[in-house]
């Protein structure tokens, strides 16, 4: 039901109030989830289940950061990968602005271009709903695929439904690792054990998510789950 305070003199509704909700992102992107679940009066615990690292092929990102302007788009699809992308254009002493000079930009959701904007990147296209089906969609409708060269910075393990698509319209399409996603392989025990006691909803923002919480906790868990994209509602289930 939640409640309403009053703070400095204004009233507040915390509709999450008494709420316990799991916060599964890595610790490096999760703050501001978990301060605008906080801001809403949940108790949050935070439990990074991933962390991102560097590629193991450090030299194709470099090359493709350097060829990333002979292509007609440039897509991101998380804000890890701008930022691997963005960190490899700098160790070679191009920057991202300049590496994605004469090339489009299409990313998926806010944080995304959030980031991009951050290093100077102007975002040709960002659909309003966040996953690959959506950005698919969208790139469609920017004029015919035929012919049109696609690059594509993303994790190691990741789905294959943009590509796969794109190659189905015509389009060209290179993939190249920017990072990799790894479980994280152990937590606090009190942790664990306040969640497996029951708490009220565990958010999960991909599927890695899905798996690292499954591995630090086991089996089934019988708490609700809230998840971003239908990849990640099919790992959860």
């Amino acid at each position: 039901m939640g409640t309403i305070e009053v703070v400095d003199g204004l009233i507040k509704t915390v509709p999450l109030a008494d709420r316990s909700i799991v916060v599964t992102r890595a610790e490096a992107q999760a703050t501001e989830l978990v301060e605008a679940l906080e801001d809403l009066g949940a108790e949050v615990l935070r439990l990074p289940t991933i962390r991102t690292v560097p590629p193991l092929d450090t030299e194709s990102l470099e090359r493709a950061v350097r060829s990333a302007s002979g292509y007609d788009w440039v897509v991101f699809t998380s804000a890890n990968g701008v930022e691997f992308f963005s960190r490899t254009a700098d160790e070679i002493e191009l920057g991202a602005v300049r590496a994605l000079e004469g090339s489009r930009v299409c990313c998926v959701g806010p944080a995304t271009a959030q980031v991009l904007e951050g290093v100077g990147v102007n975002v040709d296209l960002s659909p309003d709903v966040h996953y690959a089906e959506a950005l698919l969609e969208s790139l469609s409708s920017e004029g015919p695929l035929p012919g049109r060269r696609f690059l594509i910075p993303t994790a190691a393990k990741t789905q294959p439904i943009l590509p796969e698509g794109l190659r189905a319209l015509g389009a060209t399409v290179d993939i190249v690792v920017a990072y990799q996603t790894i479980l994280v392989k152990g937590a606090d025990p009190a942790l664990l054990e306040r969640i497996r006691s029951g708490v009220d909803l565990i958010t999960f923002t991909s599927p890695s998510t899905v798996q690292g919480f499954h591995a630090l906790l086991g089996g089934k868990h019988p708490g609700r789950a809230a998840v971003i994209g239908p990849v990640t509602a099919v790992m959860a289930r």
